[in-house]
């Protein structure tokens, strides 16, 4: 991922109707388990913001591979952060009731590795929760900005997650009510990409703030629905998946 996308996605990350949606979704999913003051980690937590509402919630832990992430997180006044890579956490087994892994496999080389040692954090009966984007047919130069590696689908999402001893407990598309225009959107990023012959630039697309107000509203309609009825098809996935035991 080139700096200028990452600064774009820290100037956006606070207030941008996704950035909203998705952790407002992550922490929607995060309450839905019923935990009290639970001990959670963040995994690639990037500049913070998501971690700055887990920590509300409970005991909150930072970890990404960025040093430059770290110490953006830092400003916000948390401190409960370690630079490490998801794929080799620095924590010891069952440290956590969850972990929270919003778009991070995507980017890993070994996503199979990475869910996997989410799990060993976990402790018995404890949750990852993962966000994810969807569909191979929505690759455009989006993904190749942002560093993607794969999109997923629904059944192979589910095989990465079971792979690792978890139990699927919810699995959904998200994001369904934009994805016709989504579609439309990444096939003209794609055919443009090739036509120009283009470097890869992300597809934020600037609102107003009376449009933004207005997507956030719609998603969190979206996310109410999908965190009680499995959504067919969507621009993202959302997996809550069970450490077998008791907790």
């Amino acid at each position: 991922m080139l700096r200028r996308h990452i600064e774009e996605m820290r100037e956006l990350e606070d207030h941008y109707w996704w950035f909203v949606a998705r952790r407002r979704l992550a922490l929607g999913l995060l309450d839905d388990l019923g935990m009290e003051t639970p001990t959670v980690l963040d995994g690639g937590c990037g500049a913070g913001a998501l971690l700055a509402e887990l920590a509300a919630r409970g005991q909150a832990y930072g970890a990404d591979l960025s040093a430059e992430a770290i110490l953006t997180t830092r400003e916000r006044g948390l401190q409960r952060l370690v630079q490490c890579d998801v794929q080799r956490a620095a924590f010891r087994s069952g440290a956590f009731d969850a972990v929270v892994l919003c778009d991070v496999l995507e980017h890993v080389d070994d996503d199979r590795l990475a869910v996997e040692e989410a799990a060993r954090l976990l402790r018995p009966g404890g949750a990852l929760i993962l966000t994810l984007p969807a569909l191979g047919l929505l690759w455009s130069s989006h993904d190749e900005a942002l560093g993607h590696r794969r999109r997923y689908g629904r059944r192979g999402a589910r095989r990465l997650v079971e792979s690792a001893g978890l139990r699927v407990e919810k699995l959904s598309f998200g994001l369904s009510a934009l994805f016709p225009l989504a579609l439309v959107v990444r096939l003209l990023q794609r055919a443009t990409t090739r036509l120009r012959r283009a470097p890869p630039e992300t597809g934020i697309i600037r609102v107003p703030a009376m449009a933004n107000r207005a997507l956030i509203a719609l998603m969190d309609v979206e996310n109410a629905v999908m965190r009680r009825v499995a959504l067919p098809i969507g621009v993202s996935l959302a997996i809550v998946a069970r450490k077998p035991g008791q907790a």
